[in-house]
């Protein structure tokens, strides 16, 4: 439909007349999300597919630092860095900087004054090495990230994603880099049922921002969907698809069938449950399920040709 906007006169001061203009251009760019937001999920389910063109197109700012994530899949999160600031990221993820970078590691383990830190992110299944880029030049420059394994950036930005007081609780290995003040640690699940069965341990990845505003990069892999939980609504999940969640949404435990859908459906013998209120994130192709398709690919090669052949290829890739 198209929408005729009545502008007033050159010489006319009436509000009135621009108020009407205003609502007219919301009610249009409205109308725009809403069959954006259809697009992402058409049958309405409540669980949206995270499309990297819609949301990262442009470049997006947290504090004095501008990002952006590019590609479809394997992707690169480009960052500028201001004259004598710096980012945080993990081990093994830099791409491309400009001249006059610093790179710079922290063995938290081994610091005094951080020691705690790196048993907590230890704990929590990162390194307790943390990788400092920092721009040494006099002029704004670039760095380039990616993530250690084939998968697609998650942003999540505090104070604007989820709450400035929310607290992550992530799948091991899923945080790649951070712009602002973020804490990387652990957070304990003293649940028997849950840490035994529910796929994260019982020593779990927390990410939050004392600040309440810095932004957490993660990576995953596959098709990435979001769900926004209502309080009291509970969603199945498979635990090897589960990314992260806030931690106001309560995690727990369901039989994932009878005696032959738990040995031989291929779901193990529980699910994961996940109650509101707060955001889930989903991964359609995590790195342990990969691994575990290519190397069942490698043996089946093995097994047709008697021993070593084109399966020890993807067998050394996979480890």
């Amino acid at each position: 439909k198209h929408h005729q906007v009545m502008y007033p006169n050159r010489n006319s001061t009436s509000m009135s007349s621009l108020d009407q203009i205003s609502k007219v251009d919301e009610k249009i760019f409205l109308s725009q999300r809403q069959r954006e937001d259809e697009s992402n999920d058409p049958l309405k389910s409540g669980y949206f597919w995270i499309k990297p063109q819609r949301a990262w197109s442009t470049p997006n700012n947290a504090g004095s630092h501008r990002w952006t994530i590019t590609g479809h899949d394997m992707q690169v999160l480009t960052t500028t860095v201001p004259p004598g600031e710096q980012l945080v990221t993990e081990v093994g993820s830099f791409m491309f900087g400009n001249q006059g970078l610093v790179n710079e590691v922290e063995l938290t383990l081994c610091s005094k004054q951080n020691y705690k830190e790196g048993c907590s992110r230890i704990c929590g299944g990162e390194s307790c090495v943390k990788v400092y880029l920092t721009n040494g030049s006099e002029q704004e420059g670039f760095v380039g990230l990616t993530p250690n394994f084939p998968a697609k950036i998650i942003p999540v930005k505090f104070g604007g994603h989820v709450g400035p007081d929310a607290h992550l609780i992530a799948k091991a290995g899923v945080y790649m880099s951070h712009l602002g003040k973020v804490d990387v640690g652990c957070d304990s699940d003293f649940s028997v049922a849950t840490c035994c069965c529910a796929g994260l341990g019982c020593c779990r990845q927390k990410i939050s921002s004392p600040s309440g505003k810095g932004t957490a990069f993660l990576a995953a892999g596959g098709t990435l969907v979001y769900r926004n939980l209502k309080p009291k609504e509970t969603v199945i999940v498979d635990g090897t698809s589960l990314v992260a969640f806030e931690d106001s949404v309560e995690m727990g435990i369901i039989p994932s069938g009878r005696f032959c859908m738990c040995c031989l459906g291929g779901e193990g013998c529980f699910n994961t449950t996940l109650t509101g209120p707060g955001k889930i994130w989903f991964q359609s192709m995590s790195f342990a399920k990969f691994q575990a398709a290519v190397q069942q690919h490698q043996s089946e090669e093995m097994d047709r040709s008697g021993g070593a052949g084109a399966g020890d290829v993807i067998g050394a890739f996979a480890n």
